[in-house]
């Protein structure tokens, strides 16, 4: 603290005596310089603290402070598995099978081969987002927290907000969100924390883009 007021005493004294030969060293000239350059630092210091809490370049502490102020963290629970087995074992000089034995989700566990208990059954373990993704869940927190929930308004700030990578389809009583596949952790994650635009009575159904 003691530098930070040092330097700015220097700055009160280097600008006061930048004043030209007729104010120079006078006591009320000198004052009015030195309070425009206190104004001045406490505006840096307030732009600072305002740049320092912009949620698009936020980082690390930042983010989980600006997430705070939201209602929304970058911890989850439980693990996030793709709908087909894991570490299959496979003939050397054969094709991969989709059913090929290995690890099998909960839902696959009865018609994949070789299944092993899947991530309902076991006990979840907390997960933390990276920034990136976190910032994502921050974002979807914001338009939720202030749009107007009709089927446009949903429509158009998803797909701006993903670039397209997401887009929305509706049926009765029911809010699709198609997603690309490097989004698998931001969606199923903003699904279960309740940040994903839905109107009142409609359900939320995920459903990975499928390139074939």
């Amino acid at each position: 603290m003691e530098n930070y007021i040092q330097i700015l005493l220097d700055f009160e004294k280097y600008y006061a005596n930048l004043l030209i030969v007729q104010y120079n060293g006078k006591p009320k000239a000198m004052a009015t310089i030195k309070l425009f350059v206190d104004l001045l630092w406490c505006n840096m210091v307030l732009l600072q603290i305002r740049d320092g809490f912009d949620w698009k370049t936020a980082v690390g502490n930042q983010l989980d402070i600006i997430g705070a102020w939201l209602g929304v963290d970058r911890f989850y629970n439980g693990q996030l598995f793709d709908f087909h087995p894991w570490f299959a074992l496979i003939d050397w000089n054969k094709e991969p099978d989709n059913l090929q034995g290995g690890f099998s989700t909960f839902e696959t566990f009865e018609s994949v081969e070789g299944g092993f208990l899947g991530y309902e059954v076991v006990l979840p373990t907390k997960n933390k987002m990276v920034d990136t993704a976190f910032r994502m869940m921050i974002g979807l927190k914001i338009i939720k927290n202030n749009l107007n929930m009709t089927a446009k308004n949903i429509d158009n700030a998803i797909w701006n907000y993903f670039s397209g990578q997401v887009y929305t389809v509706w049926e009765p009583h029911k809010l699709i969100y198609y997603y690309s596949s490097t989004l698998t952790e931001v969606m199923q994650v903003a699904l279960s924390k309740d940040v994903l635009p839905v109107p009142t009575g409609c359900q939320i159904e995920l459903r990975e883009i499928i390139n074939d």
